[in-house]
């Protein structure tokens, strides 16, 4: 054919990448015209590839990937010959990296502007405004409440009669942060238990879950009858499992004789 003379392969794909195999078999220059020159061609536009060549012999190379007269004596057969490209595409990580979700930030600031407020609750005297789409996203009961046939879906004000201010103000939070508010350490256990109630009452499973943990975690004998009540009247297995071993450990059944001695 000549010399920088080639034939290129039909096209075939590779991870998602176009390539081809070109065959040179007068070399590309004077430095390889006495061997058979192949190179792996890359044809889409997706950015660099970097290539490298290899066989089962050892030999590797472009320009001069074999000499001509080996490849002549040794690879020919009937004047035809197969040629294996093995194609492994290693896409390079970004050096920048994605930075966690900061949503919650966004939808605490939303609450606590009141921007694009559309509802509001009166709870005991307090009102406190929110956002329907989102109480919505997070709740079956405020869907069917805001939107679905109730009554309250065209009421600009709801009022709320049986939750106190503070715990409905922690639901509230808690839908749009994730997240438990702080509490003050001697109203914690009273003010979780109310706010499992109300989130049970919503269908807010993942609060349900959050006052569970935090209620197993602060059980002692002065709690531990009450929350074992209440997880049985809201079918809190898990809950009501915590407060049995608390109540089986040894440190409590010691306790619990102490208590009956006196």
């Amino acid at each position: 054919m000549g010399l920088g003379k080639y034939v290129n392969s039909s096209t075939f794909s590779v991870a998602g990448y176009k390539w081809a195999i070109r065959f040179c078999p007068d070399g590309v220059n004077k430095e390889s015209s006495d061997c058979i020159s192949f190179y792996l061609e890359f044809k889409s536009n997706a950015g660099e590839a970097k290539t490298k060549f290899s066989c089962s012999k050892n030999t590797w190379g472009s320009a001069c990937f074999i000499k001509r007269k080996i490849f002549e004596e040794s690879c020919l057969k009937d004047d035809s010959f197969t040629i294996a490209c093995d194609v492994v595409v290693i896409k390079v990580p970004s050096s920048e990296v994605v930075p966690p979700s900061d949503i919650h930030e966004r939808l605490s600031h939303l609450l606590s502007s009141e921007i694009g407020t559309d509802v509001a609750f009166e709870v005991k005297g307090e009102v406190l405004h929110a956002h329907r789409c989102i109480l919505v996203a997070s709740s079956s009961v405020f869907e069917a409440e805001l939107f679905g046939p109730m009554k309250e879906k065209n009421m600009k004000k709801i009022k709320i009669l049986d939750i106190d201010a503070s715990v409905f103000k922690a639901m509230i939070y808690f839908i749009y942060n994730d997240s438990l508010p702080e509490i003050e350490e001697k109203d914690s256990t009273t003010m979780v238990q109310n706010l499992l109630i109300a989130a049970d009452r919503y269908a807010l499973q993942r609060l349900i879950l959050a006052c569970e943990e935090k209620l197993g975690n602060s059980l002692d004998m002065s709690n531990v009858g009450t929350i074992l009540a209440l997880a049985e009247q809201h079918n809190l297995t898990r809950l009501g499992k915590a407060c049995l071993e608390y109540f089986s450990a040894p440190k409590t059944l010691i306790s619990a004789e102490t208590s009956t001695e006196h």
